[in-house]
């Protein structure tokens, strides 16, 4: 018997995905548990195996769509089975849930767009448009049977030119502002024989009509709206959550970076298979730290203020989109080498956005590093189920005064934005004093 695919979800925090890819066409043949599908959620692009077996019927969702967990995506069944059946009733059982448009169907004709349409679509634009324009203009047409922006219309009549001998650069031949800013450039270009009329027009701020030096209206371009994806949305709700109900504290600390600068020369001339970074090294220290300072490894619950057992560090780490915070589990137990394997690991998997959601959860600190941005120092948002976050910025070379003496230190700023709630200042003074002592006396690290 057939049946409807619905969109699963794949992390806890999931509540809507976007099929990225499909990985099978209508027609064939799925097992149980193969991949059908690479799915989009808000903290990685996962892969969707199949819990049923049969022929691909229909695909209902198109590449690049969001739909709500429990969507339907797909009808799987026997060969010759009807899809649109098993789809009616699903929606009856399901309480007229909604699916979404069909991405593709066994059933040629519905693939097939209306004639009307289709002969439309046949006729480019550049050709279609000049011809319709300058039929409107010889025949004294209106510029409002012109397809234009409201915003083109304004320009148009503020610079007294006509739409209708306006090429238009937008979709299907429509005149867009930028269109008439040409249009207008042209036409007021300053000639040797006549007197350029924009020079002699004055400069109105705020209508568009702004010119420069030599009369010529500037450039503008239109406005463009990017869809959010999942993972935006989701950090735009944990952002807002987290700033909204969490009182932040920051304190910024200097720390002297000289000695761990020549430790980490030492250790990539003695360890083989890695490149210790300063990262690395930073992520080592906030874990020694972290077990010294117990208090800080916390997070705040209406039931109470829980001090976590075992330190997990989530590395910050940007993404194209967004970002996300891979776990380095057990922090505090791992050795520099095997902490900066898993985060490069981490780091190159988090881009390939191919992160096990296991691999993005229960982190109980985080560390976001922006030094290799030329950032001298900011402050970070609290991931929600944490209670702290270290924002780290460069490591620069700063005139120090030593002993009454000038001196050239390699300086770092660490800050630490923490929860109210479950800290006060000299709980986090605490911490960055002994962070700093660990940092400046690296080979403490090792014993």
């Amino acid at each position: 018997m057939a049946s409807v695919v619905e969109l699963p979800r794949l992390t806890d925090t999931m509540e809507e995905g976007v099929i990225a890819q499909w990985l099978v066409a209508v027609g064939d043949k799925v097992k149980r548990g193969q991949v059908i599908a690479e799915i989009e959620t808000d903290k990685a692009t996962m892969e969707f195996e199949s819990f049923d077996a049969g022929y691909v019927l229909q695909l209902l969702a198109t590449e690049g769509e969001t739909l709500e967990i429990g969507a339907a995506i797909a009808v799987f069944g026997k060969k010759g089975e009807d899809a649109a059946a098993t789809l009616t009733a699903w929606r009856a059982k399901s309480g007229g849930a909604s699916t979404a448009a069909p991405a593709s169907t066994a059933a040629p004709a519905s693939t097939a767009a209306p004639a009307s349409t289709a002969a439309a679509s046949t006729v480019a634009p550049s050709a279609a448009v000049p011809t319709s324009t300058a039929a409107k203009a010889n025949s004294g047409g209106s510029d409002e049977r012109i397809p234009a922006s409201p915003i083109a219309r304004r320009l148009a009549r503020e610079n007294d030119l006509v739409l209708a001998t306006i090429p238009g650069s937008g979709p299907h031949g429509r005149v867009i502002k930028a269109d008439v800013l040409r249009a207008a450039s042209v036409s007021k270009a300053p000639s040797s024989a006549t007197p350029s009329v924009a020079q002699s027009r004055p400069k109105t701020a705020g209508t568009g009509t702004d010119v420069d030096h030599d009369g010529r209206p500037y450039a503008s371009f239109e406005d463009r709206t990017v869809k959010l994806t999942p993972m935006r949305k989701t950090i735009v709700k944990r952002m807002t959550q987290s700033k909204r109900d969490i009182p932040h504290i920051n304190l910024t600390i200097p720390i002297f970076m000289d000695r761990a600068t020549a430790m980490r020369t030492e250790l990539n001339g003695i360890l083989s298979g890695v490149k210790i970074s300063f990262n690395d090294i930073l992520i080592y220290a906030v874990a020694k730290a972290l077990r010294l300072h117990p208090r800080i490894n916390a997070a705040y619950t209406p039931q109470g203020i829980i001090e976590y057992g075992d330190v997990h560090v989530g590395v910050a780490v940007a993404v194209e989109g967004g970002l996300v915070v891979p776990v380095v589990r057990y922090t505090d137990q791992k050795t520099i080498k095997r902490i900066s394997l898993d985060i490069r690991d981490l780091g190159k998997r988090a881009k390939d956005k191919s992160l096990r959601p296991d691999e993005m959860n229960g982190s109980t600190f985080t560390v976001s590093n922006l030094g290799m941005f030329g950032i001298e120092a900011f402050t970070a948002v609290i991931n929600p189920g944490e209670g702290a976050i270290l924002a780290v910025g460069r490591i620069a070379d700063e005139a120090v005064v030593e002993g009454g003496a000038v001196v050239i230190r390699k300086v770092m700023r660490a800050t630490l934005c923490s929860d109210h709630r479950v800290f006060d200042g000299a709980d986090n003074a605490r911490f960055l004093a002994t962070l700093k002592k660990l940092l400046e006396a690296p080979m403490s690290l090792f014993t």
